[in-house]
């Protein structure tokens, strides 16, 4: 099992400021990986790869191969171009998977195009990990791939993604355990807002998430899954203030993950 960050756990620092320049380049987040002794880096949507050149691509991966931190790509949408360029990209890193979100909640279409993919998917010997992402109902993404049944296809399974359709995480969790390629572990809150109920992030271990559940449905450590952190953080009153609290989250959240998945620090 490979414990790492999803790039999404940066959602401030990797933003963009006025400029439109990112605050937090690729090579940071995987020195600040590695700088926590972690062993792999997924960077999704809010951190692009096809946006980046081809000399600072190889660059990434030459930092990754000296840091000894794995590349797990990930993209969203069905574009035919992009998930082409994709599938090379994950390729170029020696990702284990490509993680997707289909970001599309027409059945009909989604299962359309996974199928025009999966030919691509079989030349490059390359893992899908399909992300619940709150488009559709887990239990109607988990059967667009048995209809498909190819091998290669997967999940990317959210803990807490689906919960703007009202899913509880382990409803959701569980028609996508038995093909499940990696695993985004955050934990969440329900609270009462002004008129109705307002969800939200919590640390790791102090929201709402049944961890001993999700683990045992899961099954990380037993299935050598790739597991990412993620969270759903609220900003501080200031920009210096938000920056900071980011990363006492993270620190907290990857010294629980370790405790609950059985991981020693490293020395």
């Amino acid at each position: 099992m490979r414990l790492g960050l999803s790039s999404f756990i940066y959602r401030y620092a990797a933003s963009r400021d006025a400029r439109n320049e990112a605050l937090m380049d690729h090579a940071t987040v995987l020195k600040r990986a590695n700088a926590y002794g972690l062993d792999a880096v997924q960077f999704a949507d809010n951190m692009p790869l096809h946006l980046v050149s081809a000399d600072d691509l190889g660059a990434l991966r030459d930092l990754a191969g000296e840091l000894g931190v794995g590349i797990e790509v990930g993209t969203k949408g069905l574009d035919r171009d992009l998930l082409h360029d994709y599938v090379s990209l994950a390729l170029f890193f020696g990702s284990r998977a490509l993680r997707l979100v289909l970001d599309e909640p027409d059945v009909a279409r989604a299962e359309e195009e996974l199928r025009w993919l999966t030919p691509r998917l079989e030349k490059a010997n390359m893992p899908l990990a399909i992300e619940n992402h709150g488009e559709m109902p887990a239990a109607t993404l988990a059967a667009i791939v048995e209809r498909i049944g190819h091998p290669l296809l997967g999940f990317c399974v959210d803990t807490a993604n689906n919960l703007i359709l009202l899913e509880r995480p382990l409803e959701t969790m569980s028609p996508l355990a038995p093909r499940a390629l990696q695993f985004h572990l955050k934990d969440f809150a329900v609270e009462r807002a002004p008129v109705g109920y307002r969800i939200t992030g919590r640390q790791l271990g102090d929201g709402a998430l049944d961890i001993p559940a999700t683990l045992r449905l899961i099954q990380p450590v037993e299935r050598n899954l790739d597991v990412f952190l993620e969270a759903w953080m609220d900003p501080a009153a200031g920009w210096g203030e938000t920056l900071l609290k980011e990363e006492q989250w993270i620190a907290r959240s990857i010294d629980r993950a370790r405790e609950i998945l059985g991981i020693e620090v490293p020395s």
